[in-house]
This record gives structure tokens, C-alpha cells and sequence, in this order.
């Protein structure tokens, strides 16, 4: 069965080439422990820095995507990674992930679709989905907010997405705990997009500060998430590597067995009533 993990990175912010390193490791504990897919976090290499994104964001392929490249090879993995983007022909600057195969080939490139309030001043949002065969299952791929659209996600799943992948920078803030926002919240709704989708689900997320004056602090709590709601392996805080086995083959027998949420949806029209 695959082995999927979640590497969970404490951001040295802005220092590319330290970020990378640390993913070097990672990918090396993922190898040793016969992972099939890697996943990373959202902006892992930079941190959240606009007064530094023009300095900072490289085209994808580039020196990032091609070390990381590298790293899939060497590990003989498939590997996801949130990367800052600079389109060399555009100029435009984007929130975007990578999907690199075992060979080292760079096979999909997706930029994030919704992006979150400070975003929207730097960055320009992707207009596509991104789906991607990676043999032993399907992924739809989704970057951060991405995720709170419920639509947005069942799109990919209609699409044929077996796992979601979710590289995230998910965080708390002063303003969140004055609102008393709960830290659980991400985790709850990545285990309400497994379950009202019945499909897998894992999450990579930071840990810790990954902005320059450290008011953005990451919550951890990466995790692979089946369709029935378990956690099947998480990284609660600090960094760290989260391995699951995962039996796809699972997922229509829970559909058949108690969860026929997929067959059962329709659109509900209130002028019918």
C-alpha cells in the first residue's frame, strides 16, 4: 500500500537555500521510512515576506523546483511543495506548488486560486485546478484558503481526486485570539473536507513564526486524514515527518458501507419547494 507523509518546517524566513536544507533531511527520514508521496508546506523555502518577494520568487522550473527535483530522485518519491513564483513572462508573482515524480521531472504546477487578504496585494491568483496521476492514486491539489471552499473542493474530487494534498501556512494571529478563533479550527476542517467527500486527505503545514516580525505563527498540526475522519499520522508542533500507510481501495467501501454522501448529493433548488 502507499506511504504518505507530511513534513511539517520550521521557516527560516527568507533564507532559501537553510529552508532547503532542512528539507533535505526530511525527504532523507521519508526514504528511509519507504514513503511513496511527500508533502510540504505552503511558502516553505521563503516564509511570508512582500517587501522581499520580488527578490526572493523564482520561476518554476528553477533552482528551487530543480534541487527539490533532485531530492525526489535521490529519495524515489513522489514529492509536493509550496514555492513562491515569478512568472518570467507575465512578471506576475504567485502562491503556487509543485508536483515533482520519482525520475526528478517536474509534472504539474499549480497557483493557488483564492487568496487570503494581504495576499491579494502582492500576489496574482491562479485560474486553474490542478489535478494530477500519480499511478497509485489521483491527487487534487489545494494551497491554504484554497481549502475553505467547499465547491471548490468537491470540483476536484468530481474530477476524479482520490487524496487532497494541502500545503498550508495555517496559522493564529493577535487579532485571531482576540476573536477567540480555536486553533482546532484547521484541523476540523480538513477532517470535514475528508468526510463530506469520503476521500483521503493530508495537510503540511508550518510551525511557528514565518514572517519578519513574527505576528504570523504557524499551528503545526500537519496531518493525513482518512474519508471516515481518523487521523492517521499528524506532527503536532516543531518539525517533524508524519508517515501513513493508505489503502485507496478503503474509501468506496466506506461509501458503500456508511457514507453515501457522493450519490446522495444533489443541488437543492428552494424554488421547487
Amino acid at each position: 500500500m502507499p506511504r504518505l507523509a507530511v513534513a511539517q518546517t520550521v521557516c527560516q524566513v527568507g533564507e532559501v537555500a537553510a529552508n532547503l536544507e532542512q528539507a533535505e533531511a526530511l525527504v532523507a527520514q521519508a526514504a528511509r521510512e519507504r514513503v511513496d508521496l511527500v508533502c510540504f508546506p505552503e511558502l516553505f523555502t521563503t516564509g511570508f515576506v512582500p517587501e522581499r518577494f520580488h527578490a526572493l520568487a523564482e520561476p518554476i522550473p528553477g533552482p528551487s523546483s530543480q534541487r527539490l527535483g533532485k531530492l525526489a530522485r535521490q529519495a524515489g518519491l513522489f514529492l509536493v511543495a509550496g514555492l513562491l513564483e515569478k512568472d518570467p513572462a507575465t512578471g506576475h508573482l504567485h502562491n503556487a506548488c509543485v508536483v515533482v515524480a520519482p525520475s526528478g521531472a517536474l509534472v504539474a504546477r499549480y497557483r493557488k486560486v483564492f487568496l487570503y487578504l494581504g495576499e491579494r496585494d502582492v500576489l496574482v491568483p491562479g485560474a486553474e485546478p490542478c489535478l494530477c496521476d500519480l499511478g497509485f492514486c489521483t491527487i487534487g491539489l489545494a494551497i491554504c484558503y484554497d481549502y475553505v471552499f467547499p465547491e471548490y473542493i468537491h470540483g476536484l474530487v468530481q474530477r476524479g481526486a482520490q487524496l487532497l494534498v494541502h500545503p498550508t501556512a495555517w496559522l493564529t494571529t493577535e487579532l485571531c485570539r482576540q476573536w477567540r478563533y480555536h486553533p482546532m479550527a484547521y484541523r476540523a476542517m480538513g477532517m470535514t473536507r475528508a468526510l463530506e467527500n469520503t476521500v483521503f486527505f493530508m495537510s503540511a503545514n508550518l510551525s511557528g513564526s514565518y514572517d519578519a516580525d513574527g505576528s504570523l505563527q504557524a499551528i503545526g498540526q500537519s496531518a493525513v486524514i482518512a474519508p471516515w475522519g481518523e487521523i492517521l499520522a499528524e506532527v503536532e508542533t516543531g518539525p517533524g515527518l508524519a508517515v501513513a500507510e493508505v489503502d485507496f481501495a478503503q474509501a468506496p467501501k466506506w461509501r458503500e458501507a456508511a457514507a453515501p454522501y457522493l450519490s446522495d448529493r444533489r443541488v437543492f433548488s428552494w424554488k421547487t419547494r
